[in-house]
């Protein structure tokens, strides 16, 4: 007897074999898995560049307070008055010129396990300023006024 093939239709096979189907899903597993250790990484690397932001933006804020004058010159170490977590260090030595002083600010964010979350150092050289207030009250000083005399 002879089998009547129908016109149009192929005599493939139909559907996927199990291990086809185990393949594919390895890939897709292994592609997820990738996926997810790179948006793992943005998020990682998100917050470390957001720590590190703020803690330049605390230090370059630390050290205008202190050149203005709102905190004093010396050396000192204390947590930010809005957040606990922050820390700042203000170190003061002689500059590499004479009548130069030289500032040093770093900020830093601490977990409660201590891990250091992000920090910034900021140094920047000025003029002494009790040079400025020596010099405004020195008798030696004459005005114009005087020498004219």
């Amino acid at each position: 007897m002879k089998r009547l093939r129908r016109e149009g239709k192929s005599l493939g096979r139909r559907g996927m074999s199990l291990l086809e189907v185990f393949v594919a899903l390895a890939i897709f597993i292994a592609a997820l898995a990738v996926i997810t250790q790179i948006i793992s990484t943005g998020t990682r690397a998100s917050s470390r560049a957001q720590f590190q932001s703020e803690a330049t933006l605390r230090a370059e804020s630390c050290m205008a307070e202190a050149i203005a004058g709102i905190i004093p010159m010396q050396n000192d170490r204390k947590a930010f008055d809005d957040d606990a977590a922050w820390q700042w260090s203000l170190s003061v030595e002689t500059g590499p010129h004479v009548d130069t002083l030289l500032l040093t600010v770093v900020t830093e964010h601490t977990t409660e396990n201590g891990k250091l979350n992000g920090s910034a150092t900021l140094k920047r050289v000025i003029r002494d300023p009790q040079l400025f207030l020596n010099a405004g009250s020195s008798p030696t000083n004459s005005s114009a006024l005087e020498l004219l005399k």
